[in-house]
Formats: structure tokens, sequence, C-alpha cells
């Protein structure tokens, strides 16, 4: 079922499956490890590179094995305890949410990017990125904000990408998670334990993660996952007051439009 270096590992233990989030994977959970299967790609590759090269630096899982068979990649590394930001003792405690994920996000900017060889996350590799997708027509325009595309907004993904091509800021380099929702970050009581699914990580601008978390926490915040429940308690200000830094509005505007196209 599994390449042989993988088996040396799990040998026949008991596991779960788990698809959340991860499209076109599949995830093993094992008692003491993770496995994911899905289609090898740059993105695997650079989950591969940019683990080993952090060593500990941040809270992530260790690959224990990395292996590319049939046009699949095969990634076993160690489990990370806890559980997700969005889990309900967090969401019914907005405060204590928002001082996590901080917490997570000062985590990565505390790494020393300067000698990184992963240029995966680079605004040149994603816009190149964008531009395949746009190509190939593999864009969800149906997953897009309501504002995006349409009236008052641009007229296809191709019209996006040209805007998001002349209008590149200069980067303001840190390490990011690359999707920074709230189910990629785990924790334990008031403690971040981990990162997951980090085929995205490395050196970018702060507002790439700033971002799509300010969309993760307003998606779940307004009952997007809940059937539409909403939670209460949390504003936007919430998230950059414990960052100490003000909003970007062009910075967080251009990152946003520019995962649209992924």
């Amino acid at each position: 079922m599994f390449p042989e270096r993988i088996t040396n590992y799990i040998k026949n233990a008991a596991y779960t499956m788990n698809d959340v989030g991860l499209s076109g994977s599949r995830v093993y959970i094992f008692d003491r490890y993770v496995l994911k299967v899905q289609p090898k790609s740059e993105e695997t590759d650079n989950e591969f590179e940019i683990l080993n090269w952090l060593d500990g630096a941040c809270p992530a899982p260790k690959i224990l094995e990395y292996v590319k068979e049939d046009r699949l990649a095969y990634t076993l590394m160690t489990k990370i305890g806890g559980e997700m930001l969005c889990d309900e003792k967090y969401m019914k405690d907005p405060q204590r949410l928002i001082a996590l994920a901080a917490q997570a996000l000062k985590m990565l900017w505390t790494v020393d990017v300067k000698d990184c060889p992963c240029s995966f996350s680079r605004l040149d590799r994603r816009l190149a990125e964008a531009r395949k997708n746009v190509e190939n027509g593999t864009v969800d325009m149906d997953d897009a904000e309501s504002e995006t595309f349409g009236p008052g907004g641009f007229a296809d993904p191709a019209e996006l990408l040209q805007w998001l091509e002349n209008n590149r800021p200069e980067e303001d380099l840190v390490l990011t998670h690359g999707d920074f929702c709230l189910p990629n970050v785990f924790a334990q009581g008031d403690e971040i334990t981990g990162f997951i699914d980090n085929g995205k990580m490395g050196p970018a601008d702060r507002w790439q993660d700033i971002s799509i978390l300010l969309r993760s926490l307003q998606r779940n915040f307004n009952g997007k996952y809940t059937g539409g429940v909403p939670y209460e308690g949390y504003e936007d200000s919430m998230l950059l007051d414990a960052l100490g830094i003000e909003m970007d509005p062009e910075k967080n505007r251009y990152y946003m439009l520019l995962d649209e196209l992924f």
C-alpha cells in the first residue's frame, strides 16, 4: 500500500483518516505520526526542504521520510499535539484565540530567513504559479470572495492577474506560513504547539500571512463553517492590536487578492 521506507516506520499501526482542507490529498493519522499522500509537486518538495531547514527553529512537524513514487509524494512526519485554533474552546474565547494567533505569527517572524534556501513563497514565484493557474483554467471563482469578480471587481482571473503583476508591493521579508488559516495552527492551553500543511512556508512579506489570517478569522467568526451560526466578540482590530502594528490596507488587499488565484 505504501513505499517500503514508509512501512518501515508505521508497520501495521492503526490509523484514522483526515482530509479537511487538503483537496486531492489523503492524510493518515497514526498515534505518533502523520502520513500525507498527495500528487508530487514543487509544494511538496518545498515542505520537505523548509522543514528540514528550520530544524526546530519554530514548532513544526519533523519530516521522517519523504518518498516520491508513481506521481505521488508520501510525507511521513511527527504528529503535532494540541487542537486547531478553530476548536470550539478557542472560538468561544476570542481574546485567547487572538493572543495565540499573534503568538504564532511572532514565532515565525523571529526566525532569521537571511540564509533560507527556499524561494517558493517569494512573490516572483507566487505570481508565476498564479499565471499557470490562470492559463490552465484552474482558478475556482466560486470560492472567491463575493466582491473579487463581477460588478465592482475584476472581470475574470486574467484581469486580476494583470493587476497583481502591475501593482506588486515591495516585500518586507519574514518567515511566513503561506496559508495561515486557523486549522493550520495548533495550540495546547495557551501555548502554540505547531504549524501543519507547510507546503507554502518560506520567506515572504508578513502581510501574506496577516491577510489570510484576517480572512480566516472573519469566516470562522461569521459562521461560515457552522451553518451560519456566528461567534461573538471578534473584531479585526484585535489582531492588529495584539501584533502591535497598524493596518496596511494596500498590502492587505494585495495579498488577499493574490490568494484568490490559488
